[in-house]
């Protein structure tokens, strides 16, 4: 079966930075055929690891069949955290949006 997420994301990750590169040096006055050489060349080697970096990051489970574990994930793209209720809160039963809720009008 085809991974039709992970062609996916390589695509549009080379694609984007290879545009980012063209962009730049067409916008240096570089305008012959090794600007966009170069910005194919950039593009696959910033893209490709970049795509299944993000692959990774959404499928972690699958990518775990293939050898990419978080460890090598997290090194290049850290997940943060979700801050919890502060430690010793009185009441941790409410909602966050409690205060919030409790302004609005009828």
């Amino acid at each position: 079966m085809v991974p039709l997420l992970r062609i996916l994301l390589i695509h549009l990750w080379v694609a984007c930075v290879a545009g980012v590169a063209m962009t730049a040096g067409l916008a240096m006055g570089e305008i012959n055929v090794w600007t966009f050489v170069w910005a194919g060349v950039i593009g696959l080697v910033i893209g490709v690891p970049a795509g299944m970096i993000n692959w990774a990051w959404l499928r972690p489970n699958r990518a775990r069949t293939i050898g990419w574990t978080r460890e090598i994930v997290d090194r290049f793209w850290r997940r943060r955290a979700r801050p919890g209720p502060p430690v010793g809160a009185a009441n941790t039963a409410r909602s966050a949006d409690m205060p919030r809720a409790e302004r609005r009008l009828p």
